[in-house]
């Protein structure tokens, strides 16, 4: 079972992760494509995004009013090839993101074990809260994996972790 300090202090040195891995980097270097295709940094940072915002969701928490428009970066939507209608600045995606966590973490702060243990709707069935929760932190993980060769790609390559 997750415990909500442990979950707490591993959403923390994410952020610390993503901070160091875009350090550096313009908005250009985040519509950068990889080749022979994928997902660019920037949708990568709009998505993990979208994905704190599930978190939050989750554990009952108040979205901040000020959060861009993430429509652009949901799971299924298209690549981002360049700058269009929807595509955020990367210094914006990367506030939010910390914004995010930071209320997440107060957030938990306000919960016991017990809230973890409520049984909601997923989309796998009825699920703890906790585990909910942490799915979305693994999809988190996966996608701050990649932050590493995305940052390669923009042409910074010395050993960030």
């Amino acid at each position: 079972m997750i415990h909500i300090d442990d979950f707490s202090k591993m959403l923390q040195g994410e952020a610390e992760i993503l901070s160091e891995q875009t350090a550096g980097l313009s908005h250009a270097d985040s519509l950068r494509q990889p080749h022979p295709g994928g997902n660019c940094l920037n949708w990568v940072l709009g998505h993990l995004v979208v994905n704190l915002v599930e978190i939050l969701n989750i554990i009952n928490g108040e979205l901040p009013s000020n959060l861009p428009d993430l429509k652009r970066y949901r799971i299924n939507s298209e690549p981002i090839r360049g700058e269009a209608e929807g595509v955020h600045q990367m210094k914006t995606l990367i506030e939010s993101y910390h914004q995010l966590t930071e209320i997440i973490i107060n957030r938990l702060a306000q919960m016991n074990d017990a809230d973890f243990d409520d049984e909601i709707d997923f989309w796998q069935g009825k699920k703890r809260r906790g585990y909910v929760a942490f799915f979305y932190f693994f999809h988190n993980t996966y996608h701050i994996g990649q932050l590493e060769q995305l940052r390669n790609l923009a042409g910074k390559t010395e050993k960030i972790i």
